[in-house]
């Protein structure tokens, strides 16, 4: 009966034990844990019936709602003792230091087994032959040898097991900042074992450490690994707009090599230098994405200045921008490469089609040539950068050796905006060097500003606003300083520019003869 009341007993909540034990005056004050209230009312030798009127009274006698709180109370003192980090079990400094120093000397012991098994080779052998009775000695012989190395085979492997783990959760604690208390309680009983305890609970202790220390390595490498994959997934998204990535795979690779070495911060640098690799990747392909836009630019003018029809290919340019502004950088650079080779196939067929366009490109491409090369030559020696200008003359010049007019055409006009964007500085280079001087009460009839510079032979310019005045030679005319402005040049479909114009100073061409009218150049 006593057995069936505490069974009952057990089954109840310790607010309704609570209430058995107040309805019979029982004390429990004393009691902390469940069975403690259990044997307390068992004492009693009270039955089941007893105890179901005992709480049929507490219920009536007891609200709804203080029933909740109590349940929400006893609720709420679970959740803060569960929240409580459990407190490691750590070793006395001595301990630990003796037990480091058997570990060591366990670890020097490392056992073989080949002496073993010469033994019992030799005990087989005997008994083949016939010689039993000595097969029996060597083979008793074998076996206690075995035993003996078993036991330091299990010596050996416990110090093996608890160093790993030691060094494991060092590295970790370095990682981290701190290392689960179960981690090192589980480590502190398998030191305490591994000097006093018995082989059962040394295997035990050996296993349970064992286990736990598995758990943490693969619990830290978990975060690492979805890096490492998704840095894979960005990786391939790079590639597929041309980014170079070979530096961040090899990265990946080292990486790989410190992750199997348990290298942990090693491991997490490398994965660091694979991301910053690929970003400056990506960014660097970016850029020549972005370059791209202006020689497809150019592409597409020099089409329409042939006389194709490039409305679709600006739209799609348009398109390309936007894909490129939103990081989309695969779709722009398609849309790049479809509208190049549109508008190149549109060029080549005017060229082919009409035989002026052809002259008419053929002209501009030699002239811009002969103009511009000696003015980013002229740039080059004042120390400015030219290498884009003057590859593009490389390009060209190549191109019409090849016979590929819509290349050339794109060359010289890409090396002409090279140019072009050197003006000013260039300009600032010839007056400090003295190259031009200033025509004091000049002023230009474009801007009304006073800054008509005079250049050798007939050219002056004004460097405020960018317009190119030639003037007539003085013993035809007798009009003095007066600045007469020069007509418009004629556009790149009609004819090529002029060398004369960008002739550097000191240069003069014979194009530029006095009964030829003056013409007027803009600033881009």
């Amino acid at each position: 009966m006593a057995s069936d009341v505490a069974n009952f007993l057990n089954e109840l909540t310790i607010w309704k034990l609570k209430a058995v034990a107040a309805e019979f005056n029982i004390d429990v004050s004393s009691c902390r844990y469940k069975r403690d209230f259990v044997m307390k009312i068992t004492q009693k030798k009270l039955t089941e019936e007893q105890v179901r009127d005992a709480l049929k009274k507490a219920k009536a006698s007891k609200s709804k709602d203080e029933e909740e709180a109590e349940v929400k109370r006893i609720g709420k003192e679970i959740e803060s003792i569960a929240a409580q980090p459990e407190a490691p079990s750590v070793l006395p400094e001595e301990d630990e230091k003796n037990i480091e120093r058997h570990v060591d000397e366990a670890l020097m012991m490392k056992p073989s087994m080949f002496e073993v098994d010469s033994r019992t080779e030799a005990a087989h052998n005997r008994m083949i032959m016939g010689d039993y009775a000595e097969a029996l000695n060597m083979n008793r012989d074998a076996r206690m040898k075995c035993l003996e190395s078993f036991s330091t085979y299990q010596v050996y492997s416990a110090a093996v097991a608890i160093r790993a783990a030691d060094e494991l959760f060092a590295k970790l604690k370095d990682d981290k900042g701190e290392v689960d208390s179960r981690l090192l309680t589980a480590l502190a009983e398998a030191k305490k074992a591994f000097i006093e305890g018995p082989p059962r609970r040394r295997e035990e202790a050996l296993e349970n450490l064992e286990t736990l220390a598995i758990k943490a390595y693969r619990a830290f490498f978990e975060n690492t690994e979805r890096q490492e994959a998704e840095l894979l997934g960005m990786l391939a998204d790079f590639e597929s707009f041309g980014a170079r990535t070979e530096e961040s795979r090899r990265y990946l690779e080292i990486a790989a090599q410190a992750k199997g070495q348990f290298n942990t911060g090693e491991y997490a640098k490398l994965l660091d230098s694979a991301r910053a690799s690929a970003k400056r990747a990506k960014d660097a392909r970016a850029g020549e994405i972005d370059a791209a836009f202006g020689m497809v630019r150019i592409a597409a003018a020099e089409a329409h200045e042939a006389g194709a029809d490039t409305a679709a290919a600006e739209a799609n340019i348009d398109s390309a921008r936007k894909a490129f502004d939103n990081g989309a950088f695969r779709q722009a650079l398609e849309l790049l490469v479809s509208v190049e080779r549109a508008v190149d196939s549109a060029h080549l067929d005017q060229i082919r089609s009409r035989r002026d366009v052809e002259a008419r490109q053929l002209e501009r491409v030699q002239g811009t040539i002969a103009a511009y090369e000696p003015v980013l030559l002229e740039a080059s020696s004042y120390g400015m950068d030219i290498r884009d200008g003057m590859l593009q003359i490389i390009n060209a010049r190549r191109a019409l050796g090849q016979r590929d007019l819509v290349a050339a055409a794109k060359a010289v006009r890409r090396s002409r905006e090279v140019a072009d964007s050197l003006e000013r500085a260039l300009d600032q280079k010839r007056l400090e060097i003295g190259a031009i001087k200033h025509i004091d009460g000049a002023k230009c009839d474009e801007c009304g500003q006073e800054s008509i510079y005079a250049y050798p032979g007939p050219k002056q310019k004004c460097l405020e606003c960018g317009h190119i005045f030639l003037m007539p030679a003085p013993a035809e005319s007798m009009m003095g300083p007066r600045q007469i402005p020069v007509q418009t040049p004629p556009t790149e479909a009609t004819a090529a520019p002029q060398p004369a114009e960008r002739q550097p100073a000191g240069q003069v061409a014979a194009s530029e003869a006095p009964e030829k009218k003056k013409r007027l150049l803009r600033w881009k």
